[in-house]
């Protein structure tokens, strides 16, 4: 069987939109978004705060679900509160938090904040879920890649869904450090077609970077 048998994608544009206004992350509300991403670059002190955290914390993930509380922010700001400009990395993630309780009006979510020196999941696949925020501090985050440079393996005896090809280096877009993105998964009512194919950040050897997700649960 092709895959253009097996995948059926509606002829329409699909946009993702990149600005330095954090305005533009409400667009994602916008049929044809699958991406909006508000430029907000790190500065030296941020970054080198985030890299100082992950060479400290090594692999001791916070990962939370429920609603958004001053609980919450008071866990957030604990976990930096012994690191040296610890407080530009609670006041990032505060602001995560605002602008994703703004938009959206969640009854629950679920973060991650995932201190990394590897990529926790480096192959191209598409978003599940209905909307996630992202954002990663110390070095470059999220890989992207439009829908019309997703290429597809030919499927497989029983397998039910084609897996992706590693996409062309040039096709690839990646997220800046400090860069606070939404992406569409596939469960955003009536868009299954426009769920983003990204990947986890690469890494160097030796890099150290933080990587923030929130997504939508309820």
């Amino acid at each position: 069987m092709s895959v253009n048998s097996e995948v059926s994608v509606p002829v329409t544009s699909t946009k993702y939109l990149i600005d330095d206004s954090a305005s533009i992350l409400s667009k994602i509300y916008e049929p044809d978004t699958a991406l909006t991403c508000f430029c907000s670059p790190a500065n030296w002190a941020k970054s080198n705060a985030a890299i100082h955290y992950v060479k400290k914390a090594s692999d001791n993930f916070f990962q939370y679900q429920g609603v958004i509380e001053n609980e919450l922010f008071e866990q957030v700001k604990s976990l930096f509160s012994s690191t040296t400009h610890g407080d530009l990395l609670f006041e990032h993630i505060e602001l995560m938090l605002l602008m994703f309780q703004e938009l959206f009006e969640p009854k629950e979510i679920g973060l991650r904040i995932l201190p990394c020196t590897y990529s926790l999941s480096p192959a191209f696949h598409f978003q599940n879920g209905i909307v996630k925020m992202m954002s990663t501090l110390g070095g470059s985050g999220e890989r992207w890649v439009e829908k019309e440079f997703v290429k597809y393996h030919p499927l497989e005896k029983n397998q039910l869904a084609p897996a992706i090809k590693e996409p062309r280096e040039c096709d690839i877009n990646t997220l800046c450090n400090g860069d606070i993105a939404l992406v569409k998964g596939k469960n955003w009512e009536d868009q299954e077609h426009n769920a983003v194919v990204c990947s986890s950040p690469v890494f160097d050897i030796n890099e150290s970077k933080l990587c923030i997700y929130i997504d939508y649960l309820n």
